[in-house]
C-alpha cells in the first residue's frame, strides 16, 4: 500500500472509529511515515547530552550489508504469516516460512501490543502497527527477503519483496495478475476493503474500552470508501490517483496532505555544511560533509512527534523481532550477524 491507504484511508478509518481528529491525524502520519523513515540520523543535544540515534523502518539502500538491509522488511512491511494459507497456493506448489499472508498472527500481536503501549507512544505505535497490519493484505504472497519465491515472469529486478510486481500490489482500485498463483486474478479494492474493515473493528474495540465510540458505522464507512476508491483499472500506471485523493480529502478535510518533513522540522535544527544533505536513499551515502543536527533549544524533545515516533519504531522493532527471530532460526539465519 502507499500514501493513499497508509495516510488518507487510515486517517479516515481512525476518525470514523472514534479517535479525535488530532489523534487520527497522528495515527495516519505515523502509518505513512514508516515508509519515509529511511535515513539513519544522529541528533546532537545542545545541552551536552548523548546524541540520539533513530532506527529506520524503510530502506532503499542496496549498498548496506544484506542482513542489515533486509531485516527491516519482515518487521515493518512483509510480516510472515501462514505458508499453507489457501489464497497463497501457487502453480509451482512452493511454500515459504516468510510468506506474508493477510491478518496473520504476528501482525495481530503487533496491533494488540500497540494498543497496550504507554500514553507517550501509543498513537505512534498504533500508526506503525496499522501500516504493518494493512500491508499483510497488499503484500500477501511475497516475502521480505531476497528469494526467488518473489520472482514474477523472470523479471530482472531484485527478488526482494514485491519489486518484481512493481507497485501493482499498492494501488487502490487496481486489477492485476499474479501469475505465480493458482487464483491469479487480483483486485486490490477487495483486499483493501477487507483490511479497512479489520482495522476499523480493532480501532472500535480499543476506543470502546476507553468509553469512546464510533462516529460512523462500518456499513456507512464501507460505502464511503468504495465511492472514494472509485472504478477499478488495470495497466502499468496508477490511473485516477489525483481524483481519488480529492475524494479522500472530501471525507477528511481536517487531515490535510502528508508532509514527511513536518515532524522533523518541528523538533530539529539543521546546520548545513557545504550543500544541504540529501535524505534520498542512496544519495545520503555520498555526502562528504554531514550536516549538524541538534534538538531545538526551546522544546522538550521527548514531547515532540518525531522523538515519540522514533521511540515507537524501536519499541515495535523489539517486539516484532521476538517472533521474527524464531522463524529465521528455522531457516538457519541469524539476523543479528551482519
Amino acid at each position: 500500500m502507499d500514501t493513499e491507504f497508509h495516510y488518507y484511508i487510515t486517517g479516515i478509518i481512525a476518525k470514523a472509529a472514534g479517535f479525535s481528529q488530532g489523534e487520527a491525524k497522528t495515527i495516519a502520519t505515523a502509518s505513512e511515515y514508516v515508509d519515509e523513515n529511511d535515513v539513519c540520523l544522529k541528533i546532537n543535544d545542545p545541552k551536552g547530552g548523548k546524541p540520539y540515534e533513530n532506527y529506520i523502518s524503510q530502506t532503499m539502500n542496496i549498498l548496506q550489508p544484506k542482513r542489515k538491509l533486509l531485516r527491516i522488511y519482515p518487521v515493518f512491511h512483509f510480516v510472515p504469516g501462514i505458508p499453507t494459507y489457501s489464497k497463497a497456493m501457487r502453480r509451482d506448489g512452493k511454500m515459504h516460512l516468510l510468506n506474508t499472508t493477510p491478518n496473520n498472527k504476528i501482525a495481530n500481536n503487533l496491533m494488540d501490543e500497540a494498543f497496550k503501549s504507554s500514553d507517550d507512544t501509543s498513537l505512534y505505535r498504533i500508526g506503525i502497527a496499522t501500516h504493518v497490519y494493512s500491508d499483510t493484505w497488499a503484500h500477501q504472497n511475497f516475502v521480505g527477503w531476497y528469494d526467488l519465491f518473489n520472482n514474477i515472469s523472470l523479471d530482472i529486478k531484485p527478488d526482494i519483496g514485491h519489486a518484481n510486481a512493481e507497485h501493482h500490489p499498492d494501488w487502490p482500485a487496481h486489477r492485476w495478475e499474479d501469475v505465480r498463483l493458482v487464483d491469479d486474478q487480483v483486485h486490490n479494492t477487495e483486499r483493501f476493503l477487507e483490511a479497512a474493515e479489520n482495522i476499523y473493528m480493532k480501532y472500535c474495540t480499543y476506543n470502546m474500552k476507553r468509553n469512546r465510540f464510533a462516529g460512523t458505522d462500518w456499513d456507512q464507512l464501507r460505502l464511503q470508501l468504495i465511492e472514494a476508491i472509485g472504478s477499478s483499472f488495470s495497466g502499468s500506471h496508477n490511473y485516477f490517483r489525483e481524483d481519488r485523493i480529492k475524494r479522500y480529502k472530501g471525507l477528511a478535510k481536517w487531515l490535510g496532505d502528508f508532509d514527511e518533513s513536518e515532524w522533523f522540522k518541528e523538533a530539529i535544527d539543521i546546520k548545513v555544511k557545504g550543500f544541504k544533505d540529501s535524505q534520498e536513499g542512496l544519495f545520503s551515502m555520498f555526502t562528504m560533509f554531514k550536516d549538524d543536527l541538534c534538538w531545538k533549544q526551546d522544546i522538550d524533545k521527548e514531547k515532540t512527534h518525531w522523538f515519540r515516533f522514533q521511540e515507537a519504531v524501536k519499541e515495535h522493532q523489539k517486539i516484532a523481532m521476538v517472533d521474527i527471530d524464531k522463524i529465521f532460526k528455522k531457516m538457519g539465519v541469524d539476523l543479528h550477524v551482519l
